[in-house]
């Protein structure tokens, strides 16, 4: 197998176990009240409910915007915004003290930077 088709097989198995999460919990987000274990985060981080509905249009329309890749500046965009995300709710739960979950968006931030990185080397 060649780098290149090598480096689009690893771009693309990074970019869905990032994006399938991240994506997925943005529909439930977006159109109902949120999952529960949601609204109890976001009340442990002290954050409002209405940045739930934010957050879920933000993550759907990034998704959009690095699966079509039909704008490369866009696509740039979206993966800095998921990037801000990622590291933000880090960042939130080690400052709220809730240091159980502060893995889960630490890692989707590592694979994203994995996905930026294979897709910067195949374009």
């Amino acid at each position: 197998m060649d780098a290149t088709k090598r480096n689009k097989i690893i771009y693309w198995v990074l970019t869905i176990l990032v994006l399938a999460p991240t994506a997925g919990s943005g529909i439930p987000e977006l159109f109902t009240s949120g999952p529960a274990p949601v609204i109890q985060a976001f009340h442990t981080l002290g954050y409002p409910l209405y940045l739930m509905k934010i957050l879920g249009f933000s993550k759907i329309l990034g998704a959009l915007a690095i699966l079509t890749g039909r704008i490369p500046l866009m696509k740039e965009w979206a993966y800095a915004g998921f990037a801000f995300m990622f590291l933000g709710a880090t960042a939130s739960h080690l400052l709220a003290g809730d240091t159980v979950h502060v893995p889960i968006p630490f890692t989707l931030f590592l694979l994203l930077m994995g996905s930026y990185y294979f897709w910067k080397k195949t374009t």
